[in-house]
């Protein structure tokens, strides 16, 4: 499980760092047409290829470190039972969502290899480079949140959760 977290938290890295070079290739490309009136053909297609990635790679740091969005007033009223109950139904419907669209996800981008589509820009970039990160994202959510939902069910809380002290 740790081996799991560890990759959750890299490919959390890995996004930031993606961000950070989608802004420079953006800033670039700004700099580029607006000052010298010379725009690339490059910087948009690979910058929105990057925050493809980038979404997708996060995913499973973001549900292991339980930095998504949350509506934690209702939460915060309920019984420690009452909150496994509600950590382990989140964690069974994130986990079946996760492996649906890690499974039609993956047909897709398949699919898009196979018959060779391509963006047909300047570029020519393959689908499937960018339609890859849904299943890649997706089925490292589901495998953090099996792992999440194991610890759960032990009784152990949620990674980094809010749980008050002394639960």
């Amino acid at each position: 499980m740790g081996l799991i977290d560890r990759l959750s938290d890299r490919l959390g890295w890995a996004a930031a760092w993606l961000f950070f070079v989608t802004g420079v290739f953006l800033t670039y490309e700004v700099t580029a047409r607006y000052l010298f009136n010379a725009p690339t053909t490059w910087a948009a297609e690979l910058s929105q290829l990057l925050l493809i990635w980038g979404v997708f790679l996060a995913l499973a740091r973001t549900l292991h470190r339980r930095e998504n969005i949350a509506i934690d007033f209702l939460y915060d009223q309920l019984s420690p039972a009452g909150r496994r109950t509600l950590d382990v139904l989140t964690l069974v419907a994130v986990a079946a969502f996760s492996a649906a669209v890690a499974w039609y996800g993956g047909d897709i981008a398949l699919d898009s290899y196979l018959r060779g589509r391509s963006t047909g820009t300047m570029l020519n970039i393959p689908n499937w480079w960018s339609e890859a990160s849904v299943p890649a994202g997706f089925g490292m959510l589901l495998v953090q949140s099996l792992i999440e939902l194991w610890r759960v069910a032990r009784g152990e809380h949620w990674a980094m959760s809010k749980q008050p002290p002394g639960e």
